[in-house]
């Protein structure tokens, strides 16, 4: 018999990135992204940004503060992509911002759920992460 945990799961509160250099990591995320710095942890090699109702946390494995959050294994990565559901926009202007900041579709998807369809497209962060820009249907 499966026993259900005593809360509810509400959504995602932040996703913690490795990125390989800050300040080109937020001028892509607050500069293309629209995210804005919540805070810093200079300690960590951290920052936090907010985007929406969530956080993305950046951490800068570059650095010597950041070094503990290095994964194990070289090369070793511990994130597909991460998924930031957008508001209503104009897909034209959007592709036309992306490409403005020099930042490459490398994949679109058509999603159909029960909200309808909607685009995901999606594209990397200085650091190679892949961000999905993910429309309502």
């Amino acid at each position: 018999m499966i026993s259900l945990p005593p809360f509810a799961l509400e959504a995602i509160e932040h996703v913690l990135l490795l990125v390989q250099g800050m300040e080109e990591s937020l001028a892509f995320y607050e500069g293309v992204l629209g995210a804005h710095v919540e805070s810093r942890l200079p300690d960590y090699g951290m920052a936090e940004l907010r985007a929406g109702a969530s956080h993305i946390d950046l951490v800068d494995t570059a650095s010597p503060e950041g070094h503990w959050a290095l994964p194990a294994v070289a090369g070793g990565r511990n994130l597909d992509h991460v998924a930031l559901l957008i508001g209503p926009h104009d897909e034209l202007a959007l592709r036309r911002h992306l490409a403005a900041h020099a930042v490459p579709i490398i994949e679109e998807r058509l999603n159909e759920d029960a909200r309808g369809t909607s685009l995901s497209l999606y594209v990397r962060d200085p650091s190679g992460n892949v961000i999905e820009l993910m429309g309502r249907g």
